[in-house]
């Protein structure tokens, strides 16, 4: 989990509304792929209650119902967006439809467009410190180019 949302907790309903979201973004691009499944899988089950749905359901269905309501603090509205971003890079790049659709998912839980921008800042930087220890800088540049 991102070191800032740390405290943020959310409960039963809220983080399978959460995941539907995730699942949301993940099939944008058209296939889901093995990285994002995985980090979807590993934000619901971190979590998970033996009375929860299986994770396995979620993926046959991420319809989210109205979610106007749903994350009441703007901590939780955050680490939705920043995790819907994670989901979004982990297969490599995010395209425009994705952020397009993370920006639609923020508008319908009530979080500013503006902070979505930043959230995306904040998703990059700490993407780039977890590869940061490796000794090829190089490398280490490219992937920073093609975050943007």
């Amino acid at each position: 989990m991102l070191p800032q949302f740390v405290d943020t907790q959310l409960n039963p309903a809220q983080t399978i509304s959460a995941t539907r979201l995730l699942l949301r973004i993940a099939r944008v691009d058209g296939a889901r792929t093995a990285e994002e499944i995985a980090l979807i899988r590993q934000f619901y089950e971190t979590g998970r209650e033996a009375h929860w749905p299986d994770f396995a359901a979620l993926l046959d269905n991420d319809s989210s119902g109205d979610l106007t309501t749903t994350f009441t603090q703007i901590e939780q509205r955050e680490l939705v967006i920043a995790t819907c971003l994670m989901v979004a890079f982990a297969d490599g790049c995010l395209i425009a439809e994705e952020l397009a659709a993370v920006h639609a998912v923020a508008d319908e839980i009530g979080l500013p467009a503006e902070r979505v921008d930043e959230l995306l800042a904040f998703v990059k930087d700490y993407m780039l410190a977890q590869l940061a220890h490796l000794p090829d800088a190089a490398s280490l540049a490219v992937v920073a180019g093609e975050l943007g």
